[in-house]
């Protein structure tokens, strides 16, 4: 139980996942933290990950999965692995995700990135729980960048988005740094929700890290330095992954490093495969997943990845060297992050119209050698998960004590009433960035 006279809360996360897998590790993140603060609360997540969810789940948190859906083209989404049309898979994603939250009754709802859901999915179950006499806090929450901000206002003057989130959603959470990327001044939201945004930090795993002596006893290394390349959870990561292949080629027979090559669960087996085969006499391991990917980033002299948010977060929060070689598209997101990074000094970054496998190669053996990145004095938040969870308490217990509800006294017939604040939460509870 939380304290006296408080039932634990109940936390609804919602995360569309039809590709890859970073809306799924920031919800899984803040729901992990949510039930660590909250003692005694609970957390379901909603999901539509091809497989399911990855990563590890504390006590208190479980998750369902919808069918997942895959992008075909622009607002165009097929079924990914069932063979039913378009209209049915939404059904089945709408009418699962009502009956859920309907018998759960949560006292938060947190919804990544799309506010209406896939196809509006979200919509009857948002108009529900607006017509509830006690409803909970709906909360959106945004990564650091979505889109080229002209884009990203035009689809969502199109799609009225900005009258989804006024109508239904009680505040805004930016899993960004307000001096990093200002997104509810390039997304108009603060021009349109004015008062309803807070800047949380980037979202970063807060599981235990190993040493790097430790993660590099484990792989035997015979070398002294360590390559590391990822591209979370892989389902485009197969070109970037094939060039580097070729780059270590041309570095020669007896490269001054070993290399990892963590390929991601979504990444297709017949390409895992063939970046195996070209893996041989090159002294280079290509794993498709490992327990604890911050570790082995952790023990890296040089990680290669993409321009993606959980990659960079993860090489940022543990100020390791990285080469990134962002998305060229279809979204600008991944070039617009990695070009900020690089310019605070916390990364390099190579425009991907570049990478050829001759121009990694002398990045690499560069990037192994210079020592003035990430650089000393560049710092950005990276306690998201923490300053997302204590808002969401923050706000549930102001709900609950606009409410006053009664609850049931332990002894006697009497009633006890909400305390505005629960005791053990005041050193969680309190002002977060970008308030």
């Amino acid at each position: 139980m939380l304290g006296t006279g408080y039932e634990p809360f109940r936390l609804v996360t919602y995360s569309h996942d039809g590709y890859g897998l970073g809306h799924l590790r920031r919800t899984s993140n803040i729901a992990a933290r949510f039930v660590e603060d909250a003692l005694g609360s609970t957390a379901l997540m909603l999901t539509g990950c091809p497989v399911g969810n990855v990563f590890p789940l504390p006590e208190g948190v479980d998750f369902i999965k919808v069918p997942s859906l895959i992008k075909v083209d622009t607002g165009v989404y097929d079924p990914l692995g069932l063979r039913i049309g378009r209209q049915k898979a939404k059904a089945i994603r709408a009418s699962t995700i009502l009956s859920a939250v309907t018998h759960f009754k949560p006292h938060l709802f947190l919804v990544d990135h799309v506010p209406a859901g896939i196809k509006g999915e979200l919509l009857a179950t948002l108009r529900m729980l607006r017509g509830l006499d006690n409803p909970p806090v709906i909360v959106l929450g945004l990564r650091d960048i979505i889109d080229a901000p002209s884009v990203v206002c035009e689809l969502w003057r199109k799609e009225m988005t900005y009258q989804t989130i006024r109508k239904y959603y009680d505040e805004v959470f930016i899993y960004g740094c307000k001096d990093t990327f200002d997104a509810a001044l390039h997304y108009r939201i603060n021009a349109e929700l004015p008062g309803r945004v807070r800047y949380c930090g980037y979202v970063c795993s807060e599981e235990p890290v190993k040493s790097s002596e430790q993660v590099r006893e484990e792989l035997r290394l015979r070398r002294r330095k360590l390559v590391v390349v990822t591209t979370g959870g892989g389902h485009d990561g197969y070109p970037l992954m094939q060039s580097c292949m070729e780059a270590f080629r041309l570095v020669g027979r007896v490269p001054p490093f070993e290399a990892v090559f963590i390929t991601g669960p979504l990444m297709d087996p017949a390409q895992r495969e063939q970046l195996r085969a070209q893996a041989r006499g090159l002294g280079v391991r290509v794993i498709t997943s490992v327990e604890d990917p911050p570790s082995f980033i952790n023990a890296a002299d040089l990680v290669i990845t993409m321009g993606g948010y959980n990659s960079l977060c993860e090489v940022v929060s543990l100020r390791k060297k990285a080469l990134v070689v962002p998305r060229l598209g279809p979204r600008a997101e991944q070039r617009m992050r990695a070009r900020l990074f690089q310019e605070k000094g916390l990364i390099d970054a190579l425009d991907p119209r570049e990478a050829s496998a001759k121009s990694l190669a002398e990045r690499v053996m560069v990037d192994l050698e210079r020592a003035d990145f990430p650089s000393a004095i560049a710092t950005i938040d990276t306690a998201g998960s923490i300053n997302a969870a204590g808002r969401l308490l923050e706000l549930a217990v102001k709900r609950l004590a606009l409410r006053r509800v009664p609850l049931s006294s332990a002894t006697g017939n009497g009633v006890r009433r909400a305390n505005p604040r629960p005791p053990q939460w005041s050193a969680q509870i309190g002002s977060s960035p970008g308030k």
